[in-house]
């Protein structure tokens, strides 16, 4: 499965896909390339998601999981 955790940036107020391997940073880097300092993050999923995170995210699951194992049709 693909491990990532959404979290609310405060310099755009969109929700961001941020993987594991980011912990331990100063800053986080969303599957989008968009940067936050860790102190302009909250863990929190409340808001607008980023588009570009989601489709990205979705691509990740298609490549782990099969392409039949996720479309409805």
């Amino acid at each position: 499965m693909v491990e990532v955790q959404w979290w609310l940036s405060a310099y755009d107020n969109r929700v961001h896909a941020f993987g594991n391997e980011e912990a331990g940073r100063d800053f986080g880097e969303a599957l989008c390339e968009h940067c936050v300092p860790n102190s302009k993050l909250s863990c929190t999923d409340d808001g607008e998601r980023c588009l570009a995170c989601l489709l990205i995210f979705g691509d990740l699951l298609a490549d782990t999981l099969g392409e039949a194992t996720w479309r409805a049709s």
